[in-house]
Parts: structure tokens; sequence; C-alpha cells
């Protein structure tokens, strides 16, 4: 019921309509109002229920676009999630990588230092992708 509250309050919003309209024909037609309620004319159960459908697409444009900021907002977590998560081990790997190739006590073969230059370069490329195309989030 919480995930789709504004279709409900467009429902009531439909059914207060109707409510309102009821009294306003006991007034002026003189029946009592449970009967003008509960067993409307024709015409004026065209109109109650057009205010009822009108309430509805109301309350359903309302969740609609909710949804999408609540989908937005979600979206904008997981992202933030992820930036956070990624450039500090990214860095961790790209400063473990620097001293593996910098060290000279450490004497790596030919082929093992390409390799692990070539893991230093995609780490930095790593690095500055999120940093360049998943900026932090700032609060405004």
């Amino acid at each position: 019921m919480q995930r789709y509250k504004e279709i409900f309050y467009g429902l009531f919003i439909g059914l207060g309509g109707w409510v309102i309209d009821a009294v306003m024909h006991t007034q002026m037609h003189g029946r009592s109002f449970w009967a003008t309620l509960l067993w409307p004319e024709a015409t004026e159960l065209f109109y109650r229920l057009l205010f009822v459908a009108l309430g509805l697409a109301l309350g359903w444009s309302l969740w609609k676009k909710n949804k999408r900021e609540r989908d937005f907002r979600q979206l904008a977590e997981i992202l933030q999630r992820f930036h956070t998560e990624i450039v500090s081990p990214a860095f961790l790997i790209h400063g473990k990588l620097q001293v593996l190739l910098t060290r000279e006590d450490m004497r790596l073969s030919p082929a093992a230092e390409e390799a692990v230059r070539f893991v230093y370069e995609q780490s930095q490329t790593i690095e500055s992708l999120a940093k360049e195309k998943l900026p932090m989030a700032t609060d405004s």
C-alpha cells in the first residue's frame, strides 16, 4: 500500500468528489443523503465515475513521477557506492604495482616486469576513469 500511496490518494480524491456531488444533489433534490450517495441516477453516476477516474489518473500520474524520482535516487546511491568502492582499491593496486616497478632490490624477469607494467597502466586507467567519469556526488 505504501508503494502505491499516490494512486490511493487519487482514489480518495475521486471518492471525495463523489461524496461532495452527492451532498449537492441531496440539497438540490431533497432526497436522503444515503439514497443519493449509493443509488445515483444515470447522469449522476456518470459524473461521479468521472470524478473517480480523474482522481485515479491524477494519482497514477503522481505515482509515475515519484517512481522516476525514487529510481533516480536509487541509481545515484548505487553509483556513489560503486565510486567509493572502486577508487580506493584501484589506488592501492596502483601504488603496490608502482612499488614493484621502482624497487631496485626486486629484480623481475622481463616478462614479469612487462606484465606488472601492463597491470600498472590498467590500474592507472581505472583510477583516472573513476575520478573523471564518476565524480563524487556532492550534497547541495
